[in-house]
């Protein structure tokens, strides 16, 4: 999907996210089988909104990402977890099996 985007740093978030006003954000765990159920609701939705911004990490291999996410938004670490960005402030964000396709589009509807 070409609205789904893989950043493995800062700088890699900053340029994916640049003169947009909201997108989500993905933190995946490449080994859990709750991020696993997690990540397909996160594409089944992503699949059905093509004009949204989707990016996602993977816990395992961008772990200072993660911390450095963890530390801007003063929201704890957790995987897997989902927050969506809106004026580079989380204005929604769920974790582990509250991650749902229905809870994203209840969010933004």
């Amino acid at each position: 999907m070409k609205n789904l985007i893989r950043v493995q740093d800062l700088d890699s978030l900053k340029k994916a996210v640049e003169g947009t006003q909201s997108y989500w954000l993905f933190k995946h765990s490449s080994t859990c089988p709750v991020s696993a159920a997690a990540w397909n609701e996160y594409n089944e939705y992503c699949s059905l909104h093509p004009h949204q911004t989707f990016l996602f990490l993977v816990v395992q291999e961008d772990k200072e990402l993660s911390q450095e996410i963890a530390e801007i938004t003063q929201i704890k670490h957790e995987s897997p977890q989902l927050m969506h960005f809106s004026n580079m402030q989380v204005d929604w964000h769920a974790s582990h099996n509250d991650i749902k396709s229905k809870a994203m589009q209840e969010f933004i509807a």
